[in-house]
């Protein structure tokens, strides 16, 4: 009973401190017309000073032509810088592991490549209340994926991100 009681009252606590964590969806459209999904759970870890988990995964393909398949899983220090009440600046930085694959219809073979780069970013973010908020974003993946020949036009290697954004 004492545990559950205890785990109540730090729940209650961390609900109510001022943007503890945070959890995002957002949207974004690369160099070569990709679509991809991004999703994030950040925690603040000393007052805006947070550490944040970040996972991207294109989100279409051409089956007539190609299959097209890039992850991207990131972990970042994030620091959030309030302009006014309404908006704030999030710059990052941080490591990701790039898995690309691409398959011409009519090949068998697959060809992957996969990479762990320094990646960098910034955030900006309007906040419609203490709750919830949008924001629009800049990452840049660093190197291109090499895929054994295959130019891909260079298969996005930066892209600009819009999303919503929740305050746990």
């Amino acid at each position: 009973m004492k545990k559950i009681i205890l785990g109540l009252m730090i729940t209650g606590a961390l609900s109510m401190a001022d943007g503890f964590a945070q959890l995002g969806l957002g949207y974004s459209q690369g160099e070569n017309e990709g679509n991809y999904a991004t999703g994030f759970l950040g925690v603040n870890v000393f007052s805006n000073l947070g550490i944040r988990l970040e996972y991207t995964k294109n989100v279409d393909e051409h089956p007539e032509f190609s299959k097209e398949d890039i992850s991207r899983y990131g972990v970042f220090a994030t620091y959030t810088l309030p302009l006014t009440s309404w908006f704030s600046v999030t710059p990052k930085a941080g490591l990701t592991k790039v898995d690309g694959a691409y398959t011409l219809k009519g090949l068998a073979n697959e060809v992957s490549d996969s990479s762990t780069e320094f990646t960098y970013g910034l955030e900006l973010n309007y906040h419609y209340n203490d709750n919830i908020g949008v924001f629009l974003g800049y990452t840049d993946y660093g190197k291109e994926l090499t895929l054994n020949n295959i130019d891909k036009d260079k298969m996005d290697t930066q892209n600009y991100t819009f999303g919503i954004k929740i305050d746990l």
